[in-house]
């Protein structure tokens, strides 16, 4: 063998020693690559559990909103909850009184609550016109089971529309006022009122000890009177607003008529 063959030779080896030391080289930066990988995943994976751990505990809260949320839906709402107050007054709003006869109509709701003779909210007076006798022609003014007053600053509208239909078949006398807040106020409750119906007489109740018989007497004689006294009004207001549009005659119907003619 020659020098140059020799010389081929060792080349030849390092050549093959270098490429082995490579490739060993390259496998052991796989490995640790591979196990940077594999401990990357692990991380994941452990993340990947805590959110699924979050996400179902989300779920489960709202799975238990969703189902309080029906409860509510489902169970039967006051009518009262969702009035707002209107800044104009119910298109139907007939008879209104006027301003004197706001004061005497507060000054009534206010004795019928400290003697017991008032129903309130739309939900009570609707139930309480429902159980006085439906009207008959042979019903008599004079004999009106009750009386009621609405507010007429309420929106929705459709919660109190059924209101005086409702005190037509009962024959209940019925007057509409202003202002719902003010109702409220005079009804002495917590929140303002939409409705409220005033009976003749009062709650029998021996849990009021704090006024004498003669007191209580007093009370429920001077209520009466006040009770009367509204009850003429409504019937007057009832006449002077309410039965002309009933006839055709209000001078609005007329006016109406004549401007159609004229066109």
């Amino acid at each position: 063998m020659t020098t140059k063959e020799v010389v081929d030779v060792v080349e030849k080896k390092e050549k093959k020693d270098k490429k082995s030391k490579d490739k060993s080289e390259k496998k052991k930066e796989k490995r640790s690559e591979s196990g940077g990988v594999t401990k990357e995943k692990k991380d994941k994976k452990k993340d990947k559990a805590k959110q699924e751990k979050l996400a179902r505990a989300v779920e489960s809260h709202l799975n238990a909103e969703a189902a309080t949320a029906k409860e509510d839906s489902d169970a039967e709402v006051d009518p009262e909850d969702i009035v707002k107050p209107a800044e104009e007054l119910v298109p139907f709003a007939l008879p209104l009184a006027d301003d004197k006869a706001h004061k005497k109509i507060y000054k009534l709701i206010k004795k019928g609550a400290k003697n017991k003779s008032i129903h309130r909210g739309v939900k009570e007076c609707e139930k309480a016109i429902k159980k006085t006798p439906a009207k008959t022609p042979a019903t008599a003014p004079g004999e009106a089971p009750g009386l009621v007053i609405i507010a007429g600053d309420i929106s929705p509208m459709d919660v109190i529309m059924h209101l005086p239909l409702l005190c037509e078949e009962h024959n209940v006398p019925y007057l509409f006022i202003k202002s719902r807040a003010e109702l409220g106020v005079a009804a002495c409750t917590k929140r303002a009122t939409s409705v409220v119906m005033l009976k003749p007489s009062g709650k029998k109740s021996g849990k009021d000890t704090e006024m004498t018989d003669g007191d209580k007497k007093s009370s429920a004689e001077e209520y009466l009177e006040a009770y009367k006294e509204v009850l003429k009004i409504a019937q007057k207001e009832w006449d002077a607003q309410v039965q002309p549009w009933v006839k055709g005659t209000h001078p609005m119907q007329v006016a109406y008529r004549e401007s159609k003619k004229q066109q």
